[in-house]
């Protein structure tokens, strides 16, 4: 527990630092007549050096960490993988790796460089987040999230970089991109109907809050009581197309069988008031980020996320694993609120919304280690070269 708690931490509190003096440095040289700071800037590649370093030690945290050792190690040994079904995209760059005789710790250190790379490089002009993103990714649900599902999360940190290609239209060029993106992980192929929100007027005034907060409750409420599911139980055709058939079987009770009962205990209530306080304080938000054009979109998506989220809550992980998509858009969300709530000195609520968001890491260990499931343990981290601390 004392590893897990000390890495989270530590690695939040350097991202946190580096994003914080990018910003500042940034600052100082525009106010200098200089221009923006460029992307490969020392503190950028230093966060992604130390996040790349930290994922690659990993050993067994993230549940598909395991899968994906073993295959690598497998393919090391044998020249192939024991899994046949992997897409073409990922399978050339784990047999190039192989091929090199390189260690399973670079192995994972560049699927993570991937993954923070490319949602850095999508926020590269708004260093003011970089500080509470990387603050959030490591004390938020994101970082064993993108553990888990690493293929997909890579995926989801290109998504985030495509958002201008959806506000300026460019649709081939999006639909290039996102094409690329399924050699590496086939869900990715449903972000295409997602460029269809530039047709969208969001960037005028959206309704009020208390219309997107009720619309939010309904999904809640739904989620919440899902006596729907049973009509939903012929879905096998949906994992199979978006490429999930190749977790497991689908005859397996959490695959394809029985849907799954999510407790409202301390995690979801934290997961349910960040929600919240993203839907009530979006007005504020685009009042005070008045020149960002790309908030708006941000907020939809994050605001997708959220109301899907709470709906499918009750289904099977594998039904939710989609949403991922979207959900990575309420960590930028909640990085433009506290980062406006510090501006604007409203420091009461300011520590409210980051206990509740930054306090998410704690909960999570606790839980692994007083009530070990095999949803909640593979959140400890363990050290490649000490895998039983």
């Amino acid at each position: 527990m004392l590893l897990s708690l000390l890495v989270y931490s530590i690695t939040g509190v350097i991202l946190f630092y580096l994003g914080w003096h990018i910003n500042r440095r940034e600052k100082n040289h525009l106010l200098q007549g200089g221009k923006e700071l460029p992307f490969y800037s020392w503190e950028v590649l230093l966060s992604l050096l130390v996040f790349s370093i930290v994922a690659g030690a990993r050993y067994h945290t993230g549940y598909d960490h395991a899968m994906y050792l073993n295959q690598y190690l497998h393919l090391q040994e044998t020249g192939e993988f024991s899994r046949h079904n992997f897409e073409y995209g990922f399978e050339w760059i784990s047999k190039l790796f192989a091929w090199c005789h390189v260690h399973y710790f670079f192995y994972f250190a560049f699927w993570a460089l991937l993954q923070i790379g490319f949602l850095y490089f999508g926020l590269r002009h708004h260093k003011h987040l970089l500080c509470w993103v990387g603050l959030g990714i490591m004390l938020g649900p994101y970082f064993v999230s993108w553990m888990n599902s690493v293929r997909q999360s890579v995926v989801v940190c290109v998504f985030v970089a495509l958002i201008p290609l959806i506000r300026d239209r460019k649709f081939l060029l999006y639909a290039g991109i996102v094409i690329v993106c399924s050699f590496l992980h086939k869900s990715s192929l449903m972000l295409l109907p997602v460029f269809l929100i530039c047709f969208i007027r969001i960037r005028d005034k959206l309704p009020s809050r208390w219309l997107f907060l009720g619309i939010f409750a309904v999904f809640v409420l739904i989620g919440s009581f899902p006596f729907w599911t049973k009509y939903f139980t012929n879905y096998q055709w949906f994992i199979e197309l978006t490429g999930y058939s190749n977790y497991g079987n689908l005859d397996d009770p959490n695959v394809g069988g029985t849907m799954r009962m999510v407790s409202w205990g301390p995690l979801r209530i934290s997961v349910l008031l960040s929600n919240i306080a993203i839907i009530w304080f979006y007005p504020q938000l685009k009042s005070y980020f008045k020149n960002d054009n790309l908030l708006p979109y941000y907020f939809i998506l994050a605001f997708v996320g959220l109301c899907l989220s709470n709906l499918l809550m009750n289904t099977t992980h594998f039904i939710l694993r989609p949403v991922d998509y979207f959900l990575t858009f309420n960590l930028i969300m909640t990085s433009y609120l506290l980062c406006y709530l510090y501006r604007c000195r409203y420091i009461f609520t300011f520590v409210i919304v980051a206990i509740v968001n930054f306090s998410y890491f704690f909960m999570a260990v606790m839980k692994a280690v007083y009530f070990p499931l095999k949803t909640s343990v593979p959140f400890l981290y363990h050290f490649f070269l000490c895998p039983s601390i």
